[in-house]
């Protein structure tokens, strides 16, 4: 007779994968502290690198597993801050930038070269690639959203929105556009004709940051009330709510399973990041952090977490090889 299946339960599982993780640090020691700000970081679809929005006008590109400065790819060309990034899906070498002096640029960081530059004529925030690679959109502070042909390179559409605009995020098909805005809705569009088709009142107040999980199933949402809720995105419906910060939410990912997801927050005070399982909402792990974590995003295919908010930089923890595959 065989022995009976022993079920692993989800902390267990984490503990087996997150116990080995080890930290990289990713700065450059000739910049300022003041200069390193990192406002939005970015893996390409293979993984194999990590793009940084920073501060002082520049995009980095960094290979994780070669730390030294040396080794990364600095692009310039933005004469203000940089906000966003979004990789072409369809191309591990292309990306995108946008910030606020009102141009988006796109790259191929292996050429260290711009390809085209184009002009919204409003101060860029946030952006997204469309999961076919023929079309990026743009949202701009002044509440309009701009839609981009990559064929061209030139502005196709542009829409006014009913409410600022905090985070954008494709539908895995890419039929629907999904944004976390200041009334704290998430607004669902239409693909191309960009037509609203349904709202979610996701929080109380300004609903900062949205992430689709791998899977399709779940759409979190993270606000200023220091909420992430996690929304079922076929019945509309907050299956479970996060309450563990104690601070806004600016940023929020799933890991590449859809297992896990974490959180981080840029205000003093809020610091460490706190694995939680997806299904059970229960508390996983926590990765020890002495200042506000900015942003996280979770590696597209391992047990990698990318963050920023130390002065230093940023850092990646990750599991061993052995641990970091699907099982």
């Amino acid at each position: 007779m065989p022995p009976p299946v022993r079920i692993v339960q989800p902390k267990e599982r984490a503990s087996y994968y997150f116990s080995s993780f080890k930290t990289r640090s990713y700065h450059d020691h000739s910049r300022t502290t003041s200069s390193m700000s990192i406002r939005n970081i970015a893996w390409n679809p293979p993984g194999n690198r990590i793009a940084c929005a920073l501060s002082d006008k520049l995009v980095r590109v960094w290979n994780p597993d070669k730390p030294e400065i040396q080794k990364s790819t600095e692009l310039r060309g933005h004469t203000a801050p940089v906000a966003a990034l979004a990789w072409d899906p369809t191309h591990s070498d292309r990306l995108a930038s946008c910030g606020s002096d009102r141009t988006v640029r796109f790259w191929d960081y292996r050429a260290k070269m711009c390809l085209a530059t184009v002009d919204t004529g409003g101060e860029n925030i946030a952006i997204v690639w469309h999961p076919d690679g023929g079309t990026v959109v743009v949202a701009t502070r002044d509440d309009k959203l701009h839609s981009i042909s990559m064929a061209t390179h030139s502005l196709i559409q542009t829409n006014s929105l009913p409410t600022a605009v905090h985070s954008l995020s494709f539908s895995h098909s890419g039929d629907t556009l999904l944004m976390s805005t200041a009334s704290g809705q998430v607004l669902l569009y239409e693909f191309p004709s960009l037509t609203p088709v349904h709202s979610v009142d996701a929080h109380a107040s300004a609903a900062l940051c949205l992430e689709l999980d791998p899977r399709g199933v779940h759409l979190a949402v993270g606000g200023s009330d220091a909420v992430v809720g996690i929304w079922d995105a076929s019945e509309w419906i907050c299956v479970r709510t996060l309450r563990g910060m104690d601070a806004p939410v600016k940023s929020v990912s799933f890991s590449f399973d859809g297992a896990y997801i974490c959180a981080g927050s840029d205000e003093m005070g809020s610091h460490d990041i706190e694995i939680v399982h997806v299904d059970t909402g229960e508390h996983v792990h926590t990765i020890n952090t002495t200042h506000p974590v900015t942003n996280v995003k979770w590696h597209p295919n391992k047990y990698a977490l990318a963050y920023s908010g130390d002065p230093s930089g940023m850092k990646i923890v990750s599991a061993s090889d052995s641990h970091s595959h699907k099982q």
